[in-house]
């Protein structure tokens, strides 16, 4: 497995996630079961779900380096509360390439980009989530958000991602 977990508005949700995908996707009943497809989608989904817990959002503030919190009431974030979950305003692209035997599976959340190349042509093994696609739009507007000069409520400039809770809130 090769992955990419690059994170915005703080280091946290990147770092949780990469000390435990592997742990989750190999546990998980689909991939027990060879069906690798369904075993990513669940990691990604159980990713949000544990930072969402209270031992998750424990875990993401031991994360916080001690320059990043200086200063600052919540992580770095200034004007945010104590009591807010790290995920809620922090996030991480997500892409993870799983190879086994002559496949090679490709998950994303975000615009981190796998490609592979052969004889010197490129293959895009994932598609970007970014703001101005059409069906990103979409889904954006019927989750009751807007985008604006090509960012998610005129700020995040991708259209999925791990963490971000307060662009997934109702």
């Amino acid at each position: 497995m090769f992955a990419v977990f690059d994170g915005h508005g703080g280091n946290q949700v990147a770092e949780f996630v990469r000390d435990r995908f592997v742990k989750e996707l190999t546990s998980n009943p689909s991939f027990e079961e060879e069906k690798y497809e369904q075993a990513l989608k669940d990691t990604f989904i159980k990713m949000d779900e544990m930072m969402l817990t209270e031992e998750g959002d424990q875990e993401l503030n031991k994360y916080t380096k001690k320059e990043d919190s200086e200063g600052s009431n919540f992580n770095g974030y200034s004007g945010m509360e104590s009591t807010t979950n790290i995920a809620t305003c922090c996030g991480c692209t997500a892409c993870v390439c799983l190879i086994v035997g002559d496949k090679i599976y490709c998950a994303n959340a975000g615009d981190s980009r796998a490609v592979i190349s052969r004889d010197s042509l490129k293959y895009c093994l994932s598609n970007d989530h970014k703001p101005s696609n059409p069906e990103e739009e979409l889904r954006i507007q019927r989750a009751g958000g807007y985008v604006t000069m090509d960012r998610v409520n005129g700020n995040l400039n991708l259209s999925r991602a791990l963490g971000d809770f307060t662009y997934k809130e109702k």
